[in-house]
């Protein structure tokens, strides 16, 4: 059996037929930057979110650029972040000049622990962001009344998260602003590089519909302030506006992946993730274990291959340990539950399509790895 650790034909054949009768009139009429369609998608996922601002734009990263300069993230300033997530979280704000300033994870759901943020705080702290990871929402309450105490903005990095909830509230509907990536491989995907910007408030909104388009105002070719090009093509947005009424129904799917698997899975000696039947604050952008040890977790990897099931490691090396932020000062030790997360953690196939068939062999694989290894 062949079963990879994610599948894109699936959601494009449920979209294929509406979207090239779509995109055949788009590039007829050349109509391809910042249309109807963009429009379209900004108001379907803002009504989605429970957010009055949504701001389509040409990836994540960008996302996250746009965020933190709508908050007015500057040279010198300080934010509060995790080091356990993918590199754009932390690069956008050094590519600001301010500092990112790493807070380990909690060891149950590896997100940001709101425990430690407060003794990372500084004068020159501005904003914290903190990273959904896997799609599994962080304790947005907790960390919300720390930034509230010390007058700091939370940006969501939401990446990963699209379409979780907790106590009736969504993803990007907590924090001042936040930020979506429509990379491929997201739970919902485009067909190429995509982006978009949430916030509640519309101060926030405003700026960052205007920064997308290089700081231009309602005036064409008057530019109010230095912004960049950070706008989505139609044809993108086209796509992905055929995917969005899936959207709760893949996420669905994916949850009850994710449950099975815990349930087959509680037996043997491996971290699952923490979720229980109908919490919808994990949407499984991911389905990620943890081993015992970084060669266990690498023996495994290597017999799942044999079999023919794809895995993936995220993330290998945390990123206060990456070279490029070796001048921040932080050494190996400094974040033990993120290091040994990076160690230990592997990701298997969750995607919506996956068979029972199919999960009963990746199940009946990883138990007889266990079983060869006792």
């Amino acid at each position: 059996m062949n079963i990879p650790l994610i599948d894109l034909k699936g959601p494009y054949k449920k979209i294929e037929r509406s979207f090239l009768t779509k995109a055949k009139i788009l590039l007829a009429n050349q109509q391809l930057i910042l249309g109807k369609y963009c429009l379209a998608l900004e108001e379907s996922v803002a009504r989605h979110s429970g957010v009055g601002h949504a701001i389509a734009c040409s990836n994540g990263t960008s996302a996250l650029i746009l965020s933190l300069m709508a908050l007015g993230i500057k040279a010198g300033d300080e934010v509060i972040t995790t080091p356990y997530t993918f590199f754009a979280t932390a690069s956008s704000v050094a590519l600001l000049g301010a500092q990112p300033v790493f807070v380990d994870v909690e060891r149950g759901d590896m997100n940001i622990d709101p425990a430690l943020i407060e003794k990372a705080i500084t004068k020159r702290t501005k904003a914290i962001t903190v990273v959904h990871l896997f799609g599994k929402l962080c304790d947005m309450e907790t960390i919300c009344r720390i930034a509230n105490k010390h007058g700091l903005a939370v940006i969501e990095d939401m990446a990963q998260s699209l379409g979780a909830s907790r106590n009736g509230r969504q993803s990007g509907s907590f924090g001042d602003i936040a930020s979506i990536s429509f990379y491929p491989t997201k739970n919902l995907g485009g067909i190429g590089e995509g982006g978009m910007v949430l916030t509640r408030r519309d101060d926030l909104g405003k700026r960052a519909r205007q920064l997308r388009v290089h700081g231009m105002g309602e005036r064409t070719y008057h530019h109010e302030e230095i912004g960049f090009n950070a706008r989505l093509d139609e044809i993108k947005a086209c796509a992905l506006l055929e995917k969005v009424p899936y959207l709760d129904l893949w996420n669905g799917k994916r949850l009850s992946n994710g449950l099975f698997y815990n349930k087959r899975l509680k037996d043997l000696p491996l971290a699952l993730p923490l979720v229980e039947n109908g919490d919808r604050s994990h949407i499984f952008h991911q389905y990620v274990i943890r081993t015992r040890s970084q060669k266990e977790r690498d023996g495994l990897k290597a017999h799942l291959q044999t079999k023919g099931i794809g895995t993936g490691i995220y993330y290998p090396l945390p990123l206060h340990l990456q070279p490029c932020f070796a001048n921040l000062g932080y050494k190996e030790g400094d974040m033990p539950v993120a290091e040994e997360a990076s160690r230990t953690s592997l990701a298997l196939p969750v995607f919506p399509e996956l068979k029972k068939a199919e999960k009963e062999y990746v199940v009946q694989s990883i138990r007889e790895f266990f079983l060869q290894n006792s």
